[in-house]
C-alpha cells in the first residue's frame, strides 16, 4: 500500500529542523520504507543546505532526493512566507518509479542544463512521465526549458514552479540525489502513476471588454480596437486612479487568452504578462509576450476577491474530475499570492482543505509557474499551480 508523509518546520537549526520534519513524514506516517523525498526551503537555510542534504540520506537511507529553495513554503497546515520555513514529503510508493534530478553548468563548454535534462527525461522508457520541476530563475531562460519539453519524446507531464529566495540576492538552490547546486535546476519524474489532475488559479480580475490587436509592428502593440495601444492603456490608468505612469506599468497587466478562438481569462486558459515598455512616438507598448494581430487580450489588475473566486472554482472542478482523496498533491504559488495578496494566511491551503479534504500536500512560493497544457508547457504568472496524484 502506496504511503505519504509530509513534514513542516519552523527551526533554522538544520538538525532540529531535519528531525522535525522525518518524525511527521516518516515515524508518525509510518513509512515502511523511503522511496524518495521531495523537500523545499526558505532563504535562512542556504547556509545550512548541506548540512540539510546530508542529515535527509542519513536518516531516510534515501538517495532519491531533490526540491529547491523558495520565496516561502507549503504545508497542507500552513504557507509560510515570513520568516524560517522547511517542508518535506517522503513516500513510500512501490507502485511507481521515481527519478531525482539535479543539473548545473559544470564547465563553460559542457553540456548545458536544457541538455542534461532532456537527455534524462528521454531516459524514461514510459510515454507522458509526470515531472514536477524546479529551475533556478536567475541563470535560466524558463522559455529555454519549456521549448525543451514540448518536444520530448516521450511526451513528459510538466508542472513546477521557479527557485528564488526572498529577494534579497540572486541565488537559489536545487537538491539532486547526490548534489547541492546553486542556479540549477531540479526535478522529480516519475513513471507508473495511473492518475493525476492539475489545475491554474489565477489572481487577476479582467478590466472591460477583451480588444482586438489591431495593429503590430515587431515587439510593438500599435493599437487595439482601432486606438492607439498608449491611449488605451493611459485612459484604463487614469480611471484606476494610478498616479503616473510608473505604477500603471507595475499594476496593470495584461491577460492572453490560451485559445483566441475562444478566449477565457480565468483558469488555465490565460496568461498574465506585464507591460514592459511605452513607445511614446508611435504610441505603442511592449509585452513579454508574443502578440500577433488579430489576436485577443485584456486588461487586469490583481484582486483578492477574483483570485480567492477562481481557486473555489478551479477547486470544484478538480474535485468533479475525481471525487476520492488524493494520495498527495503539489502546489505551486506565486510569490505575490498568499498573505501578501489576500491581507491573512493559510487562504490558499485552507481553501484546498476545505474543498478536496485533508491529505499530504507541500509546495512553494516560486517566481513563475509552469504547467502541462494540451497547447504544451505554459509559463504562468500570478497563478497557484495544483497538481494531485491518485496511486
Amino acid at each position: 500500500m502506496n504511503r505519504v508523509g509530509v513534514g513542516l518546520s519552523k527551526e533554522t537549526d538544520p538538525d532540529l529542523a531535519i528531525a522535525e520534519v522525518i518524525n511527521s513524514a516518516v515515524t508518525e506516517a509510518q513509512l515502511p520504507e523511503v522511496n524518495w523525498v521531495l523537500i523545499f526551503f526558505t532563504e535562512e537555510h542556504f547556509v545550512h543546505a548541506g548540512r540539510l542534504h546530508e542529515l535527509i540520506l542519513e536518516q531516510t537511507q534515501c538517495e532519491c532526493i531533490t526540491g529547491c529553495s523558495g520565496m516561502g513554503v507549503i504545508s497542507h497546515e500552513e504557507e509560510i512566507t515570513n520568516g524560517p520555513g522547511l517542508v518535506l514529503m517522503a513516500g513510500y510508493t512501490p507502485e511507481i518509479r521515481p527519478l531525482a534530478l539535479a543539473k548545473y553548468q559544470e564547465l563553460e563548454y559542457s553540456a548545458g542544463v536544457t541538455q542534461q535534462l532532456s537527455e534524462a527525461l528521454n531516459d524514461c522508457s514510459e510515454e507522458q512521465p509526470l515531472f514536477f520541476f524546479f529551475p533556478d530563475v536567475f541563470q535560466h531562460q524558463p522559455h529555454n526549458f519549456i521549448n525543451m519539453f514540448n518536444f520530448l519524446n516521450n511526451k513528459t507531464a510538466v508542472f513546477g514552479a521557479g527557485s528564488c529566495n526572498d529577494g534579497s540576492q540572486e541565488t537559489s538552490i536545487q537538491f539532486g540525489p547526490d548534489i547541492v547546486t546553486l542556479n540549477g535546476a531540479a526535478g522529480l519524474a516519475f513513471e507508473g502513476v495511473p492518475e493525476f489532475r492539475a489545475g491554474v488559479t489565477q489572481s487577476c480580475a479582467t478590466l472591460g471588454e477583451p480588444m482586438f490587436v489591431t495593429e503590430v509592428k515587431d515587439d510593438l502593440i500599435l493599437s487595439l480596437d482601432g486606438i492607439p495601444a498608449l491611449e488605451v492603456f493611459t485612459e484604463i490608468a487614469k480611471e484606476l486612479d494610478f498616479k503616473d505612469m510608473e505604477e500603471a506599468t507595475q499594476q496593470l497587466l495584461l491577460s492572453f487568452p490560451l485559445d483566441p478562438e475562444q478566449p477565457v481569462f480565468n483558469g488555465e486558459g490565460a496568461l498574465a504578462r506585464h507591460v514592459t515598455g511605452i513607445d511614446m512616438a508611435t504610441q505603442g507598448i511592449t509585452t513579454a509576450e508574443i502578440v500577433h494581430q488579430g489576436g485577443v487580450l485584456s486588461f487586469a489588475y490583481r484582486s483578492p476577491k477574483s483570485a480567492e473566486d477562481d481557486l473555489r472554482e478551479m477547486l470544484l472542478r478538480l474535485k468533479n474530475q475525481n471525487s476520492g482523496s488524493p494520495t498527495f498533491g503539489l502546489y505551486f504559488n506565486c510569490a505575490s499570492r498568499g498573505e501578501a495578496l489576500y491581507g491573512r494566511p493559510n487562504v490558499d491551503t485552507q481553501l484546498i482543505r476545505e474543498t478536496l479534504g485533508d491529505f499530504p500536500l507541500i509546495g512553494f512560493f516560486g517566481a513563475y509557474e509552469l504547467a502541462q497544457m494540451p497547447q504544451g508547457v505554459q509559463l504562468y504568472t500570478y497563478t497557484g499551480v495544483l497538481v494531485l496524484v491518485y496511486l
